[in-house]
């Protein structure tokens, strides 16, 4: 973005300082020319396809100055307009420099829009496949439990035969009766 500090004071001050109507035309006079130049200046020298925007800002180094020369000059403020280039005083130099940083930072939001899209989708792949991990993990662990459930069941069948195999008594040599269900 162009800002251009040259304004061109002297003819202002003399447009300022004129004792008379005469004196005031000619500094009138001397003013138009001097800031049409100016702006036809900046516009040659300052607009560089791909490299600036194409638009520029004068700063005017003065509040007083700029209201009178929105006052008494709108016809180059209009000028500069049709240029793409805006005469500015100090306070719309500033506020010009907030805008433009909000263009820069949206721009620079909206390029990383898609970055962040993308890694979005990449996460909620990650999660759909930590998702299915997770299922057939659960799955394992019922299986598991089923497992040691069946595993315990066998253990308490064993085990309860076991007792009642101790408590038959052995006496002349016969087997035990065993039956089915025991």
């Amino acid at each position: 973005l162009v800002i251009d500090s040259k304004f061109p004071l002297e003819s202002f001050t003399a447009f300022r300082d004129a004792k008379d109507d005469v004196a005031r035309k000619q500094a009138e006079a001397r003013v138009r020319t001097d800031i049409s130049k100016h702006i036809s200046d900046v516009r040659e020298k300052y607009f560089i396809p791909e490299e600036t925007q194409p638009m520029a800002l004068i700063f005017v180094p003065s509040e007083s100055i700029y209201a009178d020369l929105v006052e008494f000059f709108d016809d180059l403020i209009q000028k500069g307009y049709r240029e793409n280039i805006s005469i500015i005083s100090p306070s719309l130099l500033m506020m010009a420099v907030q805008v433009t940083q909000a263009f820069v930072r949206d721009a620079k939001m909206r390029e990383q829009a898609h970055v962040i899209q993308k890694e979005v989708h990449v996460l909620m792949q990650d999660v759909g496949r930590l998702s299915d991990r997770v299922s057939k993990l659960k799955s394992h662990f019922n299986q598991a439990t089923a497992d040691i459930e069946a595993i315990e069941t066998s253990t308490n069948k064993i085990v309860s035969r076991g007792k009642r195999i101790e408590k038959v008594e052995v006496g002349d040599g016969e087997p035990p009766l065993l039956t089915a269900d025991s």
